[in-house]
């Protein structure tokens, strides 16, 4: 899809299918540098952006921001509902809201749009987003981008009283700092201090290993190879063999939790045991998450989803 002369305002996008994105971007608009959602359209009979969209300034856009991650938090049932309202000006408010999928197994939907107030009309405009929840992170993830960069030109301007710049444009420099989600009580309830660690919880420290493993940045999984031997390997060219697949898995797991280096212990049965062991607990941690979030928004795609995105999180395995 060709973006145009404004490419290089551009953030980032959500694709959200074939012929469909959101863009965003920071530019100018009236001599101010201000936040810009826009959805784009490739079809045969037309190619370029849309009416639906947003503009908002920094304080609107934090705003916003904070009103997603405790959407995300909530991790509402399926059925249409409205979440909050953001404050734009008087007569107009960002009403952030699900909306029902059309297949009860589905996800629902999250639709950011502004909704005026005025003797001539009052109640929803085209001028919003919708899109699936499961693309809930990316938007977040590139609303917090545009935030920072909107922060950082705000801040470059030149004015009489340097130091005096909105108190939004501070809070935007912290939001890619540790801790800044919104509290999940399912994750609090179950996981208060995080998950276990692996493999340091489940291998006694008297364990007899190998030397250091060093393991790659990018992520490694197990490959069985024609002759029936077993491999760790990368896209990358990371390729280091293992006795069997349990022995692989011990270092997956491991780079999983971050570990950038792990050492194998030297009898077998060291590595099944801690393997097997973790795989339990990785199992009814599952089993735990997925009812809790099922109490809680009574739909079970989303306590799925949500136990997934938890897991993910935390760097831990989804098993079958």
């Amino acid at each position: 899809m060709t973006l145009g002369p404004d490419e290089d305002n551009v953030v980032g996008r959500v694709d959200l299918g074939r012929s469909t994105t959101i863009i965003f971007s920071v530019k100018p608009w009236k001599g101010r540098p201000l936040a810009h959602v826009r959805k784009f359209v490739s079809t045969a009979k037309y190619e370029g952006p849309t009416k639906a969209g947003l503009v908002m300034a920094g304080d609107v856009l934090l705003e916003v921001i904070d009103a997603l991650r405790r959407l995300h938090a909530a991790a509402p049932g399926a059925h249409s509902q409205e979440f909050t309202r953001v404050a734009k000006r008087d007569d107009v408010e960002i009403v952030i809201s699900t909306v029902e999928p059309d297949d009860i197994k589905a996800l629902p939907s999250v639709d950011v749009r502004e909704f005026v107030d005025s003797p001539a009309y009052a109640g929803p405009t085209k001028r919003g987003i919708r899109f699936p929840w499961e693309k809930l992170p990316e938007v977040l993830h590139l609303l917090e981008s545009q935030a920072q960069r909107l922060g950082a030109e705000v801040k470059q301007e030149k004015t009489l009283f340097p130091e005096a710049h909105p108190p939004w444009t501070e809070k935007a420099e912290r939001l890619d700092q540790p801790g800044r989600t919104s509290h999940d009580a399912v994750l609090a309830g179950i996981l208060p201090d995080g998950p276990k660690d692996f493999p340091d919880a489940f291998v006694e420290a008297k364990v007899k290993c190998h030397p250091v493993l060093q393991l790659p940045a990018e992520p490694v999984r197990v490959t069985q190879k024609p002759d029936g031997k077993y491999a760790v390997t990368s896209d990358f060219g990371f390729s280091v063999p293992v006795r069997n697949a349990a022995e692989g898995n011990y270092i997956v797991y491991a780079q999983l939790r971050g570990k950038k280096a792990v050492r194998l212990p030297k009898e077998m049965f060291a590595v099944f045991s801690a393997v097997k062991a973790y795989e339990n607990y990785v199992r009814e941690l599952q089993r735990a998450l997925v009812l809790a979030y099922e109490r809680k928004t009574g739909h079970k795609p989303m306590a799925e989803h949500q136990a997934r995105q938890a897991f993910k999180r935390f760097g831990l395995p989804w098993l079958q």
